[in-house]
């Protein structure tokens, strides 16, 4: 049985969780696994909750979490242009059949759309200058989705016509790269921003509803000119004065912000408008402070599950902390540890102290997920769910084979 994970306090066993899996991707070649840089529930469409995405080097893996807990391999897609590098892997759907979209982004600035009923990449969106960093996705209307890259824009693209419907960029948007990018849950018209120039932005786009009504009108066959991109260069509120180096994550929290830099804490806050100088100088009000050890690189990223009562966020030692964001208390509620060796299969073996790129907490916030510097993703699930019974264990240890080998023989998506 694997080992109960540490703790800070005297929880319940909504706080107490099992390391119940682990796995190794691999390149194409077989040999040493590029690092995993993103991992991502699809919480897009419920009917496909327990579905996740990975993505490192020219990979984009797609899984499932079994209730017998464990991995399942389901399909790999592999870029056929070796320069490529993915950062980011996000979930859309088909609005018109429902299947599920994998949208990856990485170095070469190309985002490959991904439909997973066809196993095929379906589109490819091309116009920004450098990398992707990150991608975040309409909540109301999935066909919609924004890209943050190292070009330091943004821009607003639409899936169903395969137009880039908006730029931002100018003088009041980023001057260097932008790392992170978050639609507010609820409402499509807010976006945040973050990057490498130690603001932090926020987006008003309801300038935009008629070039975006427009976007969906847009027929290319019928047109006789290309859809005409707009720019959006003044962001609604922008501040420097949460962080002082890189911002790395950024997300919403209802309707406030949580932001992670590169030393060792999150921070709770929202713009003061108390003044429309207040507002204009980009003052805020800090709300709570998270301590995360061991935490001075960037590019680790913070997760929340669907209803934001928990937060998790990786080191770079291996560890996964996690934080009651009910009750908002700054002191984790567990850190979560790599038990070495994990039964059998290609992550039996790995140094403890690597890096923690980036984490997913599922719906229910019963499974935690971490994918590694060193190409490994880890599962960890609450003592609260059901343990497997002796029957299940069995037929996990038929199933572990099975998925530790299709890991490497796993089909290939064109």
């Amino acid at each position: 049985m694997p080992a109960v994970a540490s703790t800070r306090a005297a929880p319940d066993d909504r706080w107490r969780f099992r390391q119940t899996y682990s796995i190794r991707e691999q390149n194409k070649t077989g040999k040493k696994a590029d690092p995993t840089w993103c991992i991502s529930f699809n919480f897009v469409d419920l009917k496909h909750k327990d579905v996740f995405a990975s993505c490192g080097g020219v990979r984009g893996t797609v899984y499932e979490c079994r209730p017998n807990g464990i991995i399942k391999v389901l399909q790999a897609y592999c870029d056929p242009n070796p320069d490529e590098e993915f950062f980011v892997c996000k979930w859309s759907t088909n609005t018109t059949t429902g299947a599920p979209l994998l949208l990856l982004a990485g170095f070469t600035g190309a985002i490959r759309v991904v439909d997973c009923n066809l196993r095929k990449v379906v589109w490819t969106a091309q116009g920004h200058g450098d990398a992707i960093n990150d991608i975040t996705v309409h909540p109301t209307r999935p066909s919609l989705f924004v890209t943050a890259s190292r070009d330091h824009s943004l821009r607003l693209w639409n899936l169903e016509t395969q137009v880039c419907v908006c730029t931002m960029v100018g003088d009041a948007a980023h001057t260097n790269e932008v790392l992170s990018v978050d639609f507010h849950a609820s409402d499509g018209n807010k976006l945040l921003s973050a990057g490498m120039d130690h603001t932090i932005k926020m987006w008003n786009l309801q300038g935009l509803s008629s070039q975006i009504e427009a976007s969906f009108q847009y027929d290319a066959q019928k047109a006789s000119r290309a859809f005409h991109t707009t720019t959006l260069s003044c962001p609604e509120f922008s501040t420097h004065k949460v962080h002082w180096a890189y911002v790395d994550c950024v997300r919403w929290f209802g309707d406030i912000v949580l932001s992670k830099s590169v030393y060792n804490k999150i921070s709770l806050w929202e713009p003061d408008c108390s003044s429309a100088e207040a507002k204009r100088k980009g003052y805020v009000k800090c709300h709570q402070e998270y301590s995360l050890e061991k935490a001075k690189v960037w590019f680790i990223r913070m997760s929340l599950d669907l209803k934001c009562s928990l937060m998790a966020c990786g080191n770079v030692t291996g560890q996964v902390y996690l934080w009651d964001m009910d009750t908002l208390t700054d002191e984790p509620q567990a850190v979560l540890d790599r038990e070495l060796p994990l039964s059998k299969g290609p992550a039996k073996s790995t140094n403890g102290n690597v890096t923690v790129r980036q984490t997913a907490v599922s719906y229910d916030a019963s499974t935690i997920l971490a994918c590694c510097e060193d190409g490994t993703i880890w599962r960890w699930d609450s003592i609260a769910a059901p343990a497997p019974s002796d029957e299940e264990a069995s037929a996990r240890e038929e199933d572990d084979e099975g998925s530790h080998a299709s890991m490497q023989i796993s089909d290939e998506m064109e």
